[in-house]
């Protein structure tokens, strides 16, 4: 085998923690895509034994951090069940509109049938909507907030490590 071979080989076995986050393929019901956060706090053991317990310090940059992963999940729990409650409801409503039309009903009223039904449908749920934006934009500033404490602790550390001279 040649050394290059070899070394693709390793590259594809290389095991080290992913720096990026997966997005799933889009749920059936609410149309949105999951998606699994990593974060740097996902460390694994140290290999070696540390002379101190490493939990005698406290690390404020691994508490926000998770604080903001836990948010963030939440959030993302929080839009898919609005949108698949919403979807399914919709979906529902949507089929008894089709279903009441007599079978051989031509495409004109079919069309205005689902346009009617779209604009009830627009002004039934409007403050349902109002309200989950609402909420949607508290818990994204929520998440900003908690996103900045996490940039800022980081900085903080980076700092704290350098040595003036």
């Amino acid at each position: 085998m040649s050394l290059a071979h070899l070394s693709g080989c390793r590259r594809l076995l290389h095991t080290s923690r992913p720096s990026f986050n997966f997005i799933g393929l889009p749920d059936p019901t609410s149309n949105l895509r999951p998606i699994i956060y990593t974060s740097s706090s996902d460390l694994s053991e140290p290999i070696l034994p540390h002379p101190y317990s490493l939990k005698e310090f406290s690390d404020d940059t691994v508490d926000h951090e998770l604080q903001w992963n836990l948010h963030r999940e939440r959030l993302d729990a929080f839009n898919h069940a609005y949108w698949a409650e919403s979807n399914t409801r919709f979906e529902a409503a949507k089929s008894s509109v089709l279903s009441a039309l007599p079978p051989n009903a031509p495409t004109e009223a079919h069309e205005h049938a689902l346009s009617e039904f779209y604009k009830k449908w627009v002004i039934q749920e409007r403050a349902r909507q109002v309200e989950y934006d609402v909420e949607l934009r508290k818990r994204t500033f929520e998440d900003l907030s908690l996103a900045a404490k996490v940039e800022f602790q980081r900085a903080k550390k980076r700092l704290g490590n350098w040595r003036f001279l």
